[in-house]
């Protein structure tokens, strides 16, 4: 298992406006394109992702921008890269929602399970706000 750009980036995204926001004040995207040196055409792609995640939620007008949608202390590393990734699953079989009929009896498929637990296990054992606070060292 690999983290892509794309989520790398909505890690360092999520931080920025965690860092950023304060309630009356959401967080400009060209802003943060600046801040980050990310291109904004591909900000708003990683953005797209995380509001459809429901991890942030968009302030129209002249002064709008981006807020997360809950406390940085409730979201989940886990579920910030899920959001921009998919998956973290190593192999397809071991997603969510995916059947497969060779599971039962298939001899790699408790290795698979195994890697995606010990993942899931650490990146949910970090929150957004464990980032945060690290990022300000």
């Amino acid at each position: 298992m690999m983290i892509s750009t794309k989520g790398r980036y909505a890690l360092s995204t999520l931080i920025d406006i965690a860092k950023n926001q304060d309630e009356n004040s959401p967080v400009s995207i060209k802003e943060m394109a600046e801040r980050q040196g990310i291109s904004l055409k591909y900000l708003e792609q990683i953005i797209s992702l995380m509001v459809k995640g429901k991890l942030l939620k968009s302030v129209r007008g002249a002064k709008g921008g981006y807020l997360l949608s809950r406390d940085a202390k409730d979201i989940l590393v886990g579920e910030i890269l899920n959001a921009a990734e998919g998956t973290l699953a190593p192999v397809d079989c071991v997603r969510d929602g995916v059947s497969c009929e060779k599971s039962a009896s298939c001899p790699t498929f408790p290795l698979y399970k195994e890697i995606e637990d010990a993942i899931y296990s650490v990146v949910n054992r970090y929150t957004l706000w464990d980032l945060v606070k690290s990022s300000k060292a």
